[in-house]
């Protein structure tokens, strides 16, 4: 009994020796790292500028609704390519976009012209809505879904064009309840 007592406390130190061990060498490696070593600087730190909210811009809703209806729809792709931010198309050429295998997700929606656009931000530069889609009867997809749909301004100036940038379904697989 008191050997199996002592080769277990002699395994747990070997253990433990050996835990210590590690922790000494990658505190003599990473002591000497040029990043933990670095000067400490007496500038002020920059802070994030908070952007300040303004009313939605009408013409972004316009850039949206014309957004539903041709890369959504798949129709007029031409004219997506143009109001479409490289957030959403990258490095597709126009070429590769007119095929239609776009990285826009499809939707079969009947309520395009009349669909509301409920803003959640609107920034100078970027705003960010929740549309509300109806499928069309017959299509075989869900009959009613939410999307969100994000613009920025080209350049991310004040004064530059509505791009769409995010284009995502606000859609959540339910959670199942155990018996």
């Amino acid at each position: 009994m008191e050997s199996a007592r002592l080769r277990r406390r002699i395994r747990y130190g070997l253990a433990l020796g050996g835990v210590a061990a590690v922790v000494a060498v990658l505190i003599i490696v990473l002591g000497n790292h040029p990043t933990t070593n670095a000067k400490v600087s007496n500038k002020p730190a920059q802070l994030a500028q908070v952007e300040k909210r303004v009313p939605r811009d009408p013409v972004s809703i316009q850039i949206g609704r014309q957004f539903l209806e041709t890369a959504v729809l798949r129709r007029n792709l031409n004219w997506a390519y143009d109001h479409v931010h490289p957030y959403i198309k990258g490095l597709m050429t126009r070429a590769q976009w007119d095929r239609g295998n776009i990285p826009v997700i499809p939707y079969p929606a009947e309520n395009i012209e009349t669909a509301q656009f409920l803003t959640i931000y609107s920034y100078q530069t970027e705003v960010l809505f929740d549309v509300d889609l109806v499928a069309r009867p017959g299509t075989h997809v869900r009959p009613h879904l939410d999307f969100y749909m994000g613009l920025r301004r080209a350049g991310g100036k004040a004064n530059g064009r509505w791009l769409v940038s995010y284009w995502e379904p606000n859609w959540r697989p339910p959670i199942p309840v155990t018996p």
